[in-house]
């Protein structure tokens, strides 16, 4: 029973730190997607406003006009938010609004917090290893 107890945390504490680093991989990729995700609708954006620039309808060309002369005509207003400069900006109107990046991670077990750092980590394989020494000697005759 002492070897297989050894045993096991010999494995646990090979096999958690890999996991843990495991989940830091996905993490860094889904933030990475997630920023990808977010420049592909931005270039969207951007291809539609130049695909509406080769065929311009009113409203584009009003927005264009307004930008480049800095200008809102009499009969509007502009939409500003508080806190906000009042006036137009192109790019701002063509900017998607960046969606924050949520962590999904769980917290680490008590077991992942030991195997994980390097102190406790090294004292936890030389209790396993002791465990399966122990467990590999020969038991007592008795007398």
């Amino acid at each position: 029973m002492i070897f297989a107890a050894g045993l096991a945390v010999l494995v646990a504490s090979l096999l958690l730190p890999a996991q843990a680093d495991l989940r830091a991989t996905l993490v860094e990729r889904d933030r990475t997607l997630h920023m990808e995700r977010a420049q592909e609708h931005r270039i969207d954006r951007y291809r539609g406003f130049l695909n509406e620039l080769h065929s311009p309808d009113e409203h584009t060309v009003q927005l264009l006009a307004m930008a480049q002369l800095g200008k809102i005509p009499g009969n509007r207003q502009a939409l500003v938010a508080p806190g906000e400069p009042g006036d137009t900006q192109l790019i701002e109107a063509i900017e998607p609004v960046p969606e924050p990046f949520v962590d999904t991670q769980r917290p680490l077990t008590r077991l992942e917090r030991i195997t994980t750092h390097p102190k406790a980590r090294l004292w936890i394989i030389a209790g396993g290893l002791l465990a399966v020494l122990y467990g590999l000697m020969p038991a007592t005759k008795p007398s």
